[in-house]
């Protein structure tokens, strides 16, 4: 029995602009089908109380991303590229809902369409769409497609990086990675994997010392420098290289065992995953045994250069790695890995394809088998992307809507009822969304305090208390409502979301 399977060598595959309209065409229907709700869904979270009103401070002095001048309470000290470019939409456009998200949408757009073609240009387009279907039903990716985040960003302009390397672009790549580290240092990490690809071919083809690869590897770099350029512009105007909350976040955490596998469950079991990367093991096993190909790298001294498959694996490993490594002590959302969920696919996918052709008397079970983990994941990842979660983790499905209409529902009735300048009582994210109107939540700003500074305003007087039902305060909320002769007016709730009590005087 013989094992026939693609080169190992990169070349560069027949895609043709076919490829690249066809998968564009259906990332945009999908994105455009595939909804939380629509374009004017008000904001939610950490693009409310930080990225949005950053951006909407950035419109309003001028474009000045300077840090220091750029508040600390929204910069964070991040690097400036999301606040500049959303701040100039917004300046031009308006700050609303529609407009953030119309920003961020085409960035979920190459995400996908970009898997789909890193997917073919290493396994053949059956892998390629694999991944980009895989992708397209985690649940994650598709809420963070809606959010004026980084993590949607960062992911296309990780997944375009290998796009570009494994086409011989270097010095796009670069230009990409530099573009991902301004937008969050994060993004040295997949500008670390391309780095890592480019070394290993080298590397692998004893090209080390040549002038071409020393030209290809300073064109790695740069990303690198533009962040430590970053870092140096930061101490020379706001005072500091690495925000002091941040550095104190690393420094606080232990690395402990649990830590050290922080990124790895939404990475390899969520959604169905399981099933397409244990059937990958399983394939590859098997094909390693069964393995008459020449080795990895025959033919790589072809023109034009390209990397190996195997190099270009390697760098996803780095990826993967890095964000293993700097979340096992850093503060850890799942969304802060995002990046990661493209390359692993397309590894995942590219090993349950590999071995096609396991003997002609099998050849039309190897041609259809391949596909039942697909499936069987994609149907998981599709049901699950309306499914309730955890207090407080909306934001990995769909629920996040729920929390946002229930939120909305309940704000709104505080807007309507006779006080004329509402006071309102309540917890965090609630204090942010009716502070800002533009937000989406309510017609005009609201006053609102968050119970944990209460005790530094004992002589306030509110108008109605909101309490979270799902919040640790929930009963300090109602203690403190009772205490002022308030009384439940009305619940709200929508879908999965935790039920609001709106409190008031009779």
């Amino acid at each position: 029995m013989t094992y026939n399977r693609a080169p190992l060598h990169v070349a560069r595959p027949p895609l043709s602009s076919r490829d690249v309209l066809a998968s564009l065409a259906l990332a945009c229907a999908w994105v455009a089908v595939v909804r939380p709700g629509g374009l004017d869904l008000p904001f939610f979270w950490d693009e409310a109380d930080v990225y949005v009103p950053g951006s909407v401070w950035v419109s309003q002095h001028g474009l000045n991303v300077t840090p220091g001048v750029f508040p600390d309470d929204y910069s964070r000290g991040h690097p400036p590229l999301l606040y500049l470019i959303a701040g100039a939409a917004f300046a031009a456009f308006g700050a609303s809902p529609s407009v953030g998200h119309l920003l961020i949408l085409p960035t979920a757009v190459a995400a996908l369409v970009c898997t789909y073609l890193l997917g073919a240009q290493l396994f053949g387009r059956f892998a390629g769409a694999s991944a980009a279907l895989l992708l397209g039903v985690t649940p994650l990716f598709m809420s963070m497609g809606n959010m004026l985040l980084p993590e949607m960003p960062l992911t296309a302009l990780a997944v375009a990086s290998f796009l570009a390397v494994t086409r011989g672009r270097v010095g796009l790549a670069a230009l990409l990675g530099v573009c991902a580290v301004l937008m969050k240092e994060t993004g040295i990490f997949a500008a670390a994997g391309v780095g890592a690809t480019v070394l290993f071919d080298a590397w692998r083809r004893g090209t080390l010392r040549s002038r071409s690869s020393a030209f290809r590897i300073a064109w790695c770099t740069v990303p690198l420098f533009a962040l430590l350029a970053f870092f140096i512009w930061q101490r020379a105007t706001a005072g500091y290289f690495v925000y002091p909350h941040h550095a104190n976040l690393f420094t606080d955490r232990p690395v402990e065992a649990s830590n050290l596998i922080t990124v790895f469950p939404s990475l390899f079991f969520w959604h169905g995953r399981w099933i397409v990367l244990s059937w990958g093991l399983v394939a590859v096993l098997l094909a390693r045994r069964l393995e008459t190909s020449p080795p990895d790298g025959e033919g790589a001294d072809e023109a034009p250069w390209a990397p190996t498959r195997t190099a270009v694996l390697i760098g996803f490993a780095v990826l993967a790695g890095a964000n293993a490594l700097f979340f096992a002590k850093m503060f850890w959302l799942e969304r802060y890995a995002l990046p990661v969920h493209p390359v692993l696919l397309v590894a995942a996918t590219g090993a349950v394809f590999v071995p096609l052709g396991l003997g002609a008397h099998r050849r039309r079970l190897a041609a259809w088998l391949p596909w039942l983990p697909i499936l069987l994941a994609a149907l998981v990842g599709a049901s699950r992307m309306r499914a309730p979660t955890e207090p407080d983790a909306e934001e990995h499905t769909f629920a996040y809507a729920d929390v946002i209409r229930t939120h909305r529902a309940a704000l709104e009735s505080i807007e309507a009822g006779p006080s004329a300048a509402p006071h309102v009582l309540t917890t965090w994210p609630m204090t942010v969304e009716l502070r800002y109107a533009y937000l989406g939540y309510v017609r005009r700003d609201t006053s609102a305090l968050n119970v944990r500074y209460l005790d530094q305003h004992p002589e306030a007087r509110f108008s109605h208390v909101v309490v979270n039902t799902a919040s640790g305060r929930a009963g300090a909320l109602r203690e403190e409502a009772r205490r002022r002769g308030m009384r439940r007016s009305s619940q709200y709730r929508v879908g999965v979301a935790p039920t609001l009590e709106v409190w008031g005087r009779p």
